[in-house]
């Protein structure tokens, strides 16, 4: 599984874990929903910043999101 994959594995898994909609993370991270969208479904990788703030939005660690690589 490449890095791009997990990210967006992982972070599909935390956003349902987490009870948000899309709509509220993306406010909270100061972004559009699309951009979430793009990063659960592997089109784009959060920058190490808004990892950062997923982290605290999620209520996660580093390694939740970014996991370990196969």
């Amino acid at each position: 599984m490449d890095f791009r994959t997990l990210v967006a594995k992982n972070l599909n898994e935390l956003v349902t874990k987490s009870g948000k909609t899309q709509v509220e993370i993306a406010f909270e991270l100061d972004v559009d929903q699309p951009v979430i969208s793009q990063y659960i479904h592997g089109v784009a990788v959060p920058t190490a910043e808004n990892v950062k703030k997923l982290c605290i939005i999620l209520d996660c660690d580093y390694a939740d999101i970014l996991g370990k690589l196969d």
